[in-house]
C-alpha cells in the first residue's frame, strides 16, 4: 500500500460475547415499504433495549401524509392502497383516484436509490402533486412522521428534523444512541442531518424544521453553518413561530470569534493537502487499499479548523461495501462529532444493514497530531461491532 504508516495493522477489536449481543441493531426497509427520503430501521430486541422495529405499512405511509388531498383524515400508503384516520385499509375510489397521482407518487418512490434524501428534482415532482401548499408543510410533514426511526436505546426519547438545503435538496436527520457508551458518544437528530447534508456536498441551509425545542449542543454547533444567520427554524408545537439562530443562541460563539474574520466555515469548499506519510512503500490488499484512499480523502474533506488535526474514516460491512466520514469540530470543541459518527451516519444514509455487519474499519489521522481520535475510536468500536478490524493509518501535509 502506497506509503501507508500504519499504527495499528488488522487489530481485530474482540470483546465478550454479550456486549456484541446488544450493540445496536438496524433493519432494512426494502423498496416495496420504501418511505420517499428513509429507510426504515429497527433496534436491538435484546434485552435491555427498549425500542422496536418499525414495519407498519400504515405508518411509513403517514411520513408523506395528505397524499389524497383531504387533510389529516386519510392519507395514500406507499403499497397504493387509502387509510383512513383509524388506519383502516380502504380501495381507493374514482374520486380518491382522481385526487392523487399514484402512478407518480410510486415512480418517485420506486426510482429512489438515496435514503434519508430527496433529491431536488424529487421535491420538485412531490411539490408538483399539489398536496403540500409550501416547502414548510413537507418538512413538518416528514419531521412529524419520521421520530420512529431514531435509535435512543438509553434515553427513549425520539428526535427528528428535516431541512430543505440551497441545492433544492431535502435532508433528514435523527438522534442516535449507543448503549454502554457514555453519553457524550450520542449523536443528535440537527447533527446527523447537517453530516447528512455536508456528505451530499451542500453548500447552505436554509430551512430546518424540528421535532423538538433545540438544546444548546445543537445551537452551538449550527453556529458553524455557512450563512446560519439566514437559517429559518421551525419547531413541531410552536407554529407558525419562525425562528433564526441568533433569536435562539444571542452573544453566539462563532468561528470568527476563535478564529478571525478570515474563519473558514462548514459547507464552504476546503481541501486539507493531506498525502500518505511513510517511505512510499506499497503493500495490502486491493480492499484494503480502497478503503485508505476514500479515508484520506475524507481526512482532505474534514472541517478541522480549530485543531488543525483532519482525520476520514472508512467502514466496511460484510458485503464489501464502504461507507465513511471525516471530522467535524465545533469551536465551542465539545459539540465536535467524531469522524467514526460521521461515518456511521453514512451507513445509515447508504443502507447499513446493521452495526454487527461492520467487519473493517481503517482510520487516517495526521502524523504527530496532538488531537487523535485513534484510542477513542477503539473503545467505541468494542461496543458498537467488537468484531471488526481496525486500522489506523498516518497521513502529512504535503
Amino acid at each position: 500500500m502506497a506509503s501507508l504508516g500504519a499504527a495499528s495493522s488488522g487489530q481485530r477489536i474482540g470483546m465478550a460475547a454479550d456486549h456484541s449481543a446488544r450493540s445496536t441493531g438496524l433493519v432494512r426497509l426494502g423498496v416495496g415499504l420504501a418511505y420517499p427520503c428513509l429507510r426504515a430501521r429497527g433496534h436491538c430486541r435484546t434485552a435491555g433495549c427498549s425500542a422496536t422495529p418499525s414495519s407498519n405499512r400504515s405508518d411509513i405511509g403517514r411520513a408523506l401524509g395528505k397524499l389524497v388531498g383531504k387533510g389529516d383524515t386519510t392519507r395514500i400508503t406507499f403499497d397504493g392502497k387509502v387509510v383512513g384516520a383509524g388506519n383502516e385499509t380502504m380501495e381507493a375510489s374514482g374520486d380518491d383516484t382522481a385526487l392523487v397521482d399514484r402512478d407518480g407518487v410510486r415512480q418517485v418512490l420506486e426510482s429512489r436509490e438515496d435514503s434519508f434524501v430527496l433529491s431536488a428534482e424529487e421535491v420538485e415532482r412531490i411539490m408538483g402533486f399539489g398536496h403540500f401548499e409550501s416547502i414548510d408543510e413537507l418538512l413538518r410533514e416528514l419531521t412529524r412522521n419520521t421520530s420512529h426511526l431514531s435509535l435512543p436505546p438509553i434515553s427513549n426519547f425520539r428526535v427528528s428534523c428535516a431541512a430543505l438545503g440551497e441545492s433544492g435538496r431535502v435532508y433528514v436527520g435523527v438522534n442516535i444512541e449507543f448503549k454502554d457508551l457514555p453519553l457524550p458518544c450520542a449523536l443528535h437528530a440537527e447533527q446527523f442531518l447537517i453530516l447528512n447534508a455536508f456528505q451530499h456536498g451542500e453548500s447552505a441551509i436554509s430551512k430546518l424544521c424540528i421535532s423538538h425545542v433545540p438544546c444548546g449542543h445543537c445551537r452551538q454547533f449550527m453556529c458553524e453553518l455557512s450563512r446560519s444567520e439566514d437559517m429559518q427554524i421551525s419547531i413541531l408545537g410552536r407554529e407558525p413561530e419562525v425562528f433564526t439562530l441568533p433569536e435562539l443562541l444571542p452573544l453566539r460563539f462563532t468561528p470568527r470569534d476563535l478564529i478571525g474574520e478570515g474563519a473558514r466555515f462548514l459547507f464552504e469548499e476546503g481541501h486539507n493537502g493531506l498525502v500518505w506519510a511513510g517511505d512510499g512503500s506499497s503493500g495490502g490488499a486491493p480492499g484494503d487499499m480502497e478503503m485508505a484512499q476514500r479515508a484520506l480523502a475524507e481526512a482532505n474533506a474534514s472541517y478541522a479548523p480549530y485543531s488543525n488535526c483532519p482525520s476520514g474514516l472508512c467502514i466496511r460491512d460484510q458485503g464489501g461495501k464502504l461507507y465513511s466520514g471525516c471530522l467535524i469540530e465545533s469551536a465551542a470543541y465539545n459539540p465536535t462529532v467524531s469522524p467514526l459518527h460521521s461515518a456511521l451516519v453514512n451507513g445509515l444514509v447508504g443502507g447499513l444493514p446493521s452495526w454487527q455487519t461492520i467487519d473493517r474499519v481503517t482510520l487516517v489521522e495526521t502524523e504527530g497530531a496532538t488531537v487523535k481520535h485513534e484510542h477513542l475510536i477503539r473503545e467505541c468500536l468494542k461496543f458498537i461491532c467488537p468484531d471488526a478490524e481496525y486500522s489506523v493509518l498516518y497521513a502529512k501535509t504535503s
